[in-house]
């Protein structure tokens, strides 16, 4: 992922259309990189659209790909797990908790099998327009882009519409994941000041503020090598964390008749999908990582890459999920970690574990939200202050996700809404939409009523899921202090 000026795709096939030739610079949009277009004309000003990958032709976009850094298959099915087996493995206990064991199990799965279709549909859409437009890549945004450009004509009109809805979506789900983290941060240092204090001494506001110290500097770190330390670390400290989670876990384990079932109340369900997605959700990462493997043709299927990375993934989530509420029951907060008891040191160990684990994830996950944002700032910048414009940007942005955490201090309500609003949108609405644009025009009518019915089913979740979880989320927060029993 690299920082430039981005190049919308309709404005290539608009130089086509001119005569104007191609542009021989890559277009590098929202932390996704996209290879120079090549795109063909056939004669009357349009671009090509009616290669698929199993028709005969000489143009093979995975042997154009640069090959110094390609995946194996087994290189990619780590990436993915490691994208999908972030810190929203910690929230699974508190969504099991909205919806009961034997429902959350059921959820996990039904969400797990929803997502990893919506992905396999977004690399297959973007596979087909990869023959169709003879490119040889193209990120999550791009491939909005050209589905529409290319699409129905009354749809081409909405092509940079998409691309925008594509990045900006990104941008805030980032951006308030980032206010997730800052307020998880806080209260773990909340927690251990407080026992060690044996008493109240500050707000947990002001823990959230004094983060700023860290993170501003943290958060300036403009290229991915220098992001590599901060992966590792917190990679390392949220299996150390979990480890020592699990043993609590197991630590005299409840009869799991001493917990529900099923939900309490209507809102738990809207709840519980709003946090799976937004625990479990990678849609992100698919891209970059489908862009940059060796057999790109084994990333689906029912024994792909991704199948078996999100296998794993909902597996281990479920468990999680499942075995957390048992152990804690409806007194699970937000982040599992934080329902440790504070008085033991292998837990107040764990919540420093878990602390600096999201605290070196800030940097990682803010990358691409600020490559957004600065990709539509600096045209408005002068090329000798871009390194000042961007600074600054970069300051401004993680001190404006301060200030919604310092707004909103509840983790379990910000989580609920980043995974209703804007995971259901990337991860089920804009799939379900690529695909239906991508392979309607090629569809005979049998086709195009299945088509219809199965994206035009996913979309009305994705709408569901947007509309009863905000619902639900802010019905919980409103009323929360009274439904909860004390402990």
């Amino acid at each position: 992922m690299c920082a430039s000026a981005a190049r919308p795709v309709v404005s290539h096939f608009q130089q086509v259309e001119d005569g104007r030739g191609h542009d021989a610079r890559g277009a590098i949009n929202m932390g996704f990189v996209m290879d120079p277009n090549k795109c063909a004309s056939n004669g009357n000003g349009t671009c090509e659209k009616a290669r698929s990958e199993t028709e005969k032709d000489d143009y093979d976009p995975f042997s154009e790909r640069e090959v110094s850094r390609q995946y194996s298959n087994l290189g990619a099915f780590f990436h993915l797990l490691k994208g999908g087996l972030g810190s929203g493995i910690m929230a699974m206990p508190m969504a099991f908790s909205h919806s009961g064991l034997i429902l959350g199990v059921v959820g996990t799965i039904v969400t797990g099998i929803v997502c990893t279709h919506c992905m396999v549909i977004l690399v297959r859409s973007a596979q087909t327009l990869y023959f169709r437009l003879r490119i040889p890549t193209l990120g999550m945004g791009e491939t909005a882009e050209a589905a529409f450009a290319n699409g129905p004509k009354r749809l081409r009109p909405l092509a940079t519409f998409a691309r925008n809805f594509v990045k900006l979506s990104l941008f805030f789900c980032y951006a308030m994941s980032m206010s997730a983290y800052i307020v998880a941060i806080g209260s773990s240092v909340q927690q251990m000041v407080e026992q060690h204090s044996h008493k109240d001494i500050l707000d947990q506001r002001i823990y959230i503020v004094a983060l700023m110290v860290p993170l501003i500097p943290m958060c300036q770190l403009r290229l991915l090598k220098h992001l590599v330390p901060c992966s590792f670390i917190a990679n390392s400290c949220i299996v150390a964390g979990l480890g020592i989670t699990v043993y609590y876990i197991f630590h005299e384990l409840p009869d799991p008749e001493s917990r529900r079932f099923g939900v309490k109340d209507i809102q738990g369900m809207p709840i519980f999908f709003s946090t799976a997605l937004f625990a479990m959700e990678g849609i992100g990462s698919v891209m970059p990582i489908e862009n940059t493997m060796k057999n790109p043709r084994k990333m689906t299927g029912w024994t792909g890459v991704m199948t078996l990375a999100m296998t794993c993934i909902v597996a281990l989530f479920a468990c999680v999920g499942f075995l957390g509420y048992l152990k804690f029951g409806d007194n699970t907060l937000g982040n599992i970690a934080l329902s440790l008891p504070t008085e033991e040191i292998p837990a107040q160990v764990v919540k420093v574990l878990i602390g600096v684990a999201i605290l070196f994830t800030v940097p990682v996950q803010y990358f691409v939200c600020a490559e957004i944002l600065w990709s539509y700032i600096s045209p408005y910048v002068t090329p000798a202050r871009h390194r000042l414009g961007e600074g600054v940007t970069r300051a401004v942005l993680i001190i404006c996700c301060m200030v919604l955490a310092v707004a909103i201090p509840d983790l379990d309500l910000i989580i609920s809404l980043v995974g209703a609003i804007f995971f259901s949108a990337l991860g089920i609405f804009v799939p379900a939409a690529i695909e239906l644009v991508v392979d309607w025009e090629t569809s005979d009518r049998a086709t195009r009523f299945g088509l219809a019915g199965k994206n035009g089913a996913l979309i009305a979740v994705s709408v569901f899921t947007a509309v009863s979880g905000v619902y639900a989320a802010l019905y919980e927060a409103v009323y929360k202090p009274e439904a909860q029993p004390s402990p």
